[in-house]
């Protein structure tokens, strides 16, 4: 954990509030629409899969209005045609992901702050690409694991003048003892 600490201490993202809001049913499909532009610009330049992540991926959790997306490729790091097709569509390049040092993450702010995409590309062979939809499907099987996740994410909303990297440490230690029984389920089979 404390390498983990000292890794986002060094990324860098765009200064947010942590504005944990109660689940939005649009967010599927504002997460497909996303999906639609995405396959768009990189289809012909090595994508593999785009899969719906994080908070806004479970329902009905909470979340902060911000949908993120898996976008596996074949091979990493990410290549310069694939970041230009991001930039293209209106992304910006943010560096290494919280994720996984070798995933590049690109954020898109809607106008006004009213919500983001955030893009994390992952190598298709990477472990890490399977324990994020391991972790999805997981929470959304669970409603126990749920209700627990959202307990710490709203005390965690509630604390002031938090960073958003503060927020998302203490949050990602329960993610990751998560992530550890959602791997054990998904080899047992759902």
């Amino acid at each position: 954990m404390e390498q983990l600490v000292r890794r986002w201490s060094r990324l860098r993202s765009p200064e947010l509030n942590i504005d944990v809001r109660e689940y939005d049913p649009r967010w599927p499909e504002t997460f497909e629409a996303e999906k639609h532009r995405i396959h768009g610009a990189l289809k012909d330049l090595g994508l593999v899969d785009i899969q719906h992540i994080g908070s806004t991926s479970i329902a009905p959790l909470p979340s902060k209005n911000i949908v993120d997306l898996a976008v596996a490729v074949p091979s990493l790091p990410c290549s310069v045609p694939q970041t230009e097709a991001l930039l293209g569509l209106g992304y910006q390049a943010y560096g290494p992901s919280p994720i996984d040092p070798d995933f590049s993450w690109f954020w898109r702010i809607e106008a006004e702050g009213q919500g983001a995409f955030v893009v994390h590309v992952c190598g298709a062979q990477s472990p890490w690409f399977s324990h994020l939809i391991h972790f999805r499907d997981f929470m959304r099987a669970f409603p126990e694991e749920r209700q627990r996740y959202e307990a710490l994410k709203r005390e965690l909303a509630q604390v002031p003048d938090q960073s958003w990297l503060e927020y998302s440490i203490v949050k990602r230690a329960l993610a990751l003892r998560i992530t550890e029984r959602a791997n054990a389920w998904a080899a047992r089979g759902p």
